[in-house]
């Protein structure tokens, strides 16, 4: 498979790992190390262009959002005393440039702030006592869809964004499940979220509107993570249909089912690489334990 040529740039990075950075060690799946650290390494979510990983890992004492551009070392993007570890999930604004995520109060609950992709002031937009997870954007960018909690199960809520302004989420679409992890497909017309009950989870769809939700990975594996490629239709998830967690992609209806990864590690957290094809997920194939790494991999044919 061909390296993605971003690969040449982290030198300094494989060097670190004992890896010749002018041969970068390719696994039998053909993935590569993207970006090694002492802790794990996961949630990951790429910029709208494809240029910078944002991922969570630990820093400064807690958890926080980094984001990595292939050629200098990981900066921290969304770095604080309280907990970020939930992390981003499609969630980089590409006309305002604000990046929206969640972060864990020392009461246990939650507030959903933004923080330009620039390196700007952090700004606490929801702060209203629940527990929100996984807030994203709608394509318009007027408003953020996210996962709250209510009643016993973390259903999807929206709130219309307004700058400077403390938002009130409400409810959207609340089933007798868990809704996690949502996302918009490139062209709007489809949310994308992971449905768990208990210790099972599925990928569903649903239209804009609140309508018309369906199963489109329903069966008895566990199928987690999922986010969108850069075309309408299909989509990568992580699961362990094949004994442990590999990387997946679909198709809408789930009549093609293509692996992505192959290796007796687990791996998770996959991002699509909107701009260059290619995917980034986390694994712990170096360590064999919680602490994973990033590794890139290209698409496959489909």
């Amino acid at each position: 498979m061909k390296i993605p040529a971003v690969l040449a740039t982290i030198a300094v990075l494989l060097a670190s790992c004992g890896n010749n950075p002018a041969e970068p060690e390719q696994w039998p799946d053909g993935a590569y190390l993207y970006l090694a650290s002492m802790h794990p390494d996961t949630a990951l979510s790429w910029s709208p262009g494809g240029s910078i990983l944002l991922f969570c890992s630990y820093t400064y004492s807690s958890y926080c959002i980094l984001g990595f551009d292939g050629l200098a070392n990981p900066v921290p993007i969304a770095a604080s005393d309280i907990n970020e570890s939930s992390g981003p999930n499609g969630c980089w604004s590409g006309e305002q440039g604000l990046i929206v995520y969640t972060a864990y109060n020392t009461d246990s609950t939650s507030i959903v702030r933004t923080v330009p992709g620039n390196l700007g002031p952090l700004l606490e937009v929801v702060n209203d006592g629940k527990n929100h997870l996984h807030p994203t954007w709608t394509p318009e960018e007027d408003s953020l869809l996210l996962c709250t909690y209510e009643n016993g199960y973390w259903g999807l809520w929206k709130t219309e964004y307004h700058e400077d302004t403390l938002l009130t989420p409400s409810e959207f679409f609340a089933p007798q499940y868990d809704c996690l992890r949502p996302s918009y497909s490139p062209d709007g017309q489809w949310i994308l979220f992971e449905r768990s009950y208990g210790s099972h989870s599925d990928i569903w769809i649903i239209k804009p509107d609140g309508s018309g939700p369906y199963a489109v990975i329903e069966d008895s594996y566990d199928n987690i993570h999922p986010c969108w490629g850069s075309e309408n239709d299909w989509f990568a998830f992580a699961s362990n249909r094949s004994g442990n967690y590999e990387v997946w992609i679909s198709n809408l209806d789930g009549s093609s089912i293509v692996k992505v990864t192959d290796d007796p590690a687990d791996d998770v957290y996959p991002a699509w690489n909107p701009g260059h094809g290619w995917f980034s997920f986390s694994s712990n194939r170096i360590s064999g334990n919680s602490n994973y790494d990033i590794f890139t991999i290209d698409a496959p044919a489909y």
